[in-house]
């Protein structure tokens, strides 16, 4: 009967791609939809795969509104199921988050969209603050996603951004194991010989009591101590590093690059994005074109690319497209969005650090052969950012207009957009609210992109540079 329900499902969302979808068969995917969490996640995969296909199909120079075109009655229609089944039902789960496991934390702050799987398998997405959470794994899915949770004995985690961190606990350790992303922690003191235990991408850690940011990426993790002593070890050579307040490190998964304590003085206020190495969320590929030499007139030039990450970055660029994504934030009902999201300290070889006068450069593209797309679009840039000698400071957005001319088939655009012009996220018990509130100084961990629609939004590169440049 399972099979059977995904095969009448599967053949109803071909329909709908397909533009041969009928009012009837229209009514019908709704009702499957409605209150199943099992079909639901089943057309957001489905969704995806359609996205992937649209991209290859511009590739290959296909136009989209004659292959993928959709009816005005049909967006209609699509729109109306998304506020249905999202709006009441996507959320909804059976049983308490962690009650059938011993509390071992609780959620005391949130936003954007958090699943919790437990040890029993179950999988939650309606969390709230003060829910009690047993051993298991937290996940933030979406660019604005962050989440706090107090451990037992009072020490604090948060993670924030497109993050996954599990914890449990062994012989009476904690334990936090963080796959990827961002994680800030505030460390009481531990039982004599039971310190805490930081797992992440070639390291782990050893914490008595103190506070330390950790940034980790599938090659590496930064280690931040503000406060205290953290004892890191990098996992693939047994090397060691005491790390003390006001000090970093950075354990690599090859051996050969430098594994040493270094003092926090030394910062960037400068940096520029380099693909696929910062990439976190987004469809990647690269461009046909060539930018400097054309490869097809020197076949070893073509041959090098291949091998040589420089000369891909060079000959080859890469872009980023916005992938979709369910955007939650309190107050509002979940919304369909298409974003990207760029890893920024997490990478750099320097801590990014803010300066007041410093601004973002933005180099695009808009698909204007997507359906919707006019002379004029709206995307929301964002990014997060941690206390230089703290732990999470919180959300800056800001919403920027891009004006293309389709009289002179333009679809790229660079833009400039300064610091001063993004808004802090100010959190609210109701709904949250933007503020005036400087990030100068302020540790920049990662950017993102989201759109309403989607209209094809790709990033080319971004940088930070000075005002007076």
């Amino acid at each position: 009967m399972h099979s059977l329900k995904n095969a009448d499902l599967d053949n109803l969302l071909a329909k709908l791609v397909d533009d041969s979808i009928t009012a009837e068969e229209l009514a019908g995917l709704e009702k499957m939809l409605n209150g199943d969490v099992s079909a639901q996640r089943r057309y957001f995969h489905y969704l995806d795969l359609h996205m992937d296909l649209q991209e290859r199909a511009t590739q290959s120079k296909i136009h989209l509104r004659t292959r993928f075109g959709l009816s005005k009655w049909k967006v209609a229609g699509v729109a109306a199921m998304f506020c249905l089944w999202i709006g009441l039902s996507y959320f909804a789960i059976s049983g308490g988050s962690g009650s059938k496991s011993s509390a071992f934390a609780r959620i005391t702050g949130m936003d954007g969209l958090i699943e919790w799987s437990a040890q029993d398998g179950s999988i939650i997405n309606d969390l709230s603050i003060g829910d009690p959470l047993g051993e298991g794994i937290i996940e933030g899915l979406n660019s604005n996603s962050w989440v706090e949770i107090e451990l037992n004995d009072g020490s604090e985690a948060v993670i924030s951004g497109i993050s996954k961190l599990k914890f449990s606990q062994n012989q009476g350790s904690k334990v936090l194991r963080l796959s990827q992303g961002y994680l800030s922690v505030n460390v009481t003191h531990q039982p004599k010989g039971k310190p805490m235990l930081v797992f992440s991408p070639g390291a782990r850690a050893e914490v008595l009591g103190t506070q330390f940011n950790v940034v980790a990426s599938p090659e590496s993790t930064r280690y931040t101590v503000n406060e205290g002593l953290v004892r890191v070890k990098r996992i693939n050579d047994g090397s060691v590093q005491e790390v003390s307040a006001n000090h970093y490190v950075v354990a690599g998964l090859d051996s050969e690059e430098e594994f040493k304590s270094v003092l926090l003085q030394d910062y960037s206020e400068e940096w520029k994005s380099e693909f696929p190495r910062d990439v976190r969320r987004g469809h990647l590929y690269q461009s046909e074109k060539f930018t400097a030499i054309n490869p097809a007139i020197n076949p070893a030039v073509k041959l090098l690319t291949k091998y040589s990450s420089s000369a891909q970055r060079l000959l080859a660029p890469y872009r980023l497209r916005t992938k979709s994504c369910i955007w939650f934030e309190k107050g509002r009902k979940p919304e369909l969005h298409f974003s990207v999201n760029i890893g920024v300290s997490a990478t750099s070889p320097l801590p990014v650090r803010i300066n007041e006068e410093a601004k973002f450069k933005i180099r695009g593209r808009i698909d204007t052969n997507m359906f919707g797309v006019d002379d004029s679009n709206f995307f929301i840039v964002g990014f997060t950012a941690n206390r230089a000698h703290g732990g999470f400071a919180g959300k800056y957005i800001t919403k920027e207009k891009v004006d293309l001319n389709p009289k002179d088939n333009n679809d790229q655009f660079e833009i400039e957009i300064p610091i001063s012009e993004f808004w802090k996220v100010e959190k609210g018990e109701i709904k949250d609210s933007l503020v005036r509130g400087s990030s100068a100084g302020l540790e920049l961990l990662d950017l993102w992109f989201v759109t309403y629609q989607n209209i094809g939004l790709e990033i080319f590169d971004v940088e930070i540079i000075l005002k007076d440049e």
